[in-house]
């Protein structure tokens, strides 16, 4: 899944989609989750997803008007992300071999 990107509408919602089409006027998308914070038993906070659009099923098409931001989705959420809608193939995080 290469067109995983980060949308931010104007009404707060940031949700992680698969971009399928990109217009002048509009984004079309599949698979919409919202990126929601939660609370671990630590306290710490910790991405999650939660659906969106629970009724459809999609593909969804919002006007670019009703945008404010989309940008490239972090590594570690791409791979959450995966998890849900992709091979389910988890990538390991790419450190440095010492020794």
């Amino acid at each position: 899944m290469s067109n995983v990107m980060v949308i931010k509408l104007a009404t707060s919602e940031e949700l992680v989609v698969e971009v399928t089409m990109d217009s002048d006027s509009w984004i079309e998308f599949k698979n919409p989750v919202v990126a929601v914070v939660q609370r671990t038993k630590t306290g710490e906070g910790a991405l999650g997803f939660m659906p969106w659009m629970h009724a459809a099923n999609g593909p969804f098409k919002v006007h670019k008007n009703n945008i404010v931001c989309i940008a490239e989705v972090a590594e570690e959420v791409k791979t959450g992300y995966n998890q849900i809608f992709g091979t389910g193939i988890l990538v390991p995080q790419k450190d440095l071999i010492l020794g």
